[in-house]
């Protein structure tokens, strides 16, 4: 069975990164080695690298669970619940790393924000859209052309350049993402099917919060 949202991850590694892999037939130990290749330019030390690839090894773990835990895709109460469990995964893990890497480190990590958040968002509508593969791609490049404008935004209003939405009042920057988003909705009918897209209108709010949260 085919592993969405590592899957999914996988192949915007490979699209961010050029990593070959293939994500159907990658265990979790693969994952975790291939996600710590991917931060190699933080330098790690060798006890850093091993400590890192457990923690990828254990997240890849929880997601695979995940996956295997994805239901009806028309339930709001389901997508929600997939959402939530996404975004402690993700949050866990996150915070395991800011154990392990220095100060220095994780300001490098930080930086590429529109990429992250745009890698965030896709990953969460993998289950509640049912992607394929070729959609994730498609889905990736979107986002990341919705967060480069909503940061474009916020940087006019506040004389910031690429400034995030935490730098706003936050219903000022709901209004932003919603409406910078609401553009985009086009290109999403472009390439998800129609009842990929109806899914996607009904959870667009879902989808906001959860990817505030990465």
């Amino acid at each position: 069975m085919l592993k969405k949202i590592i899957s999914a991850g996988l192949i915007l590694s490979a699209v961010l990164f050029t990593t070959q892999v293939k994500a159907q037939v990658a265990s979790a130990r693969s994952i975790a080695e291939v996600a710590t290749k991917e931060i190699s330019y933080l330098g790690l030390t060798e006890s850093q690298a091993n400590k890192v690839t457990e923690i990828n090894k254990m997240t890849a773990d929880a997601l695979i669970a995940l996956d295997n835990k994805a239901g009806d895709n028309s339930s709001s109460q389901n997508n929600k619940m997939i959402a939530d469990e996404f975004v402690s995964i993700i949050s866990q893990r996150h915070q395991a790393m800011e154990q392990i890497l220095t100060p220095e480190q994780m300001a490098v990590v930080k930086q590429d924000r529109a990429e992250k958040i745009a890698l965030f968002r896709t990953l969460i509508m993998v289950p509640i859209l049912d992607l394929t593969e070729r959609q994730v791609e498609q889905v990736y490049e979107i986002n990341f052309k919705g967060v480069q404008k909503v940061q474009k935004d916020f940087g006019k209003r506040l004389n910031k350049k690429n400034a995030s939405p935490e730098d706003a009042d936050s219903n000022k920057a709901k209004k932003v993402i919603i409406s910078d988003f609401k553009v985009l909705d086009k290109d999403f009918k472009k390439i998800l099917s129609p009842e990929q897209y109806e899914v996607y209108k009904n959870n667009q709010d879902l989808i906001r919060e959860s990817a505030k949260k990465g």
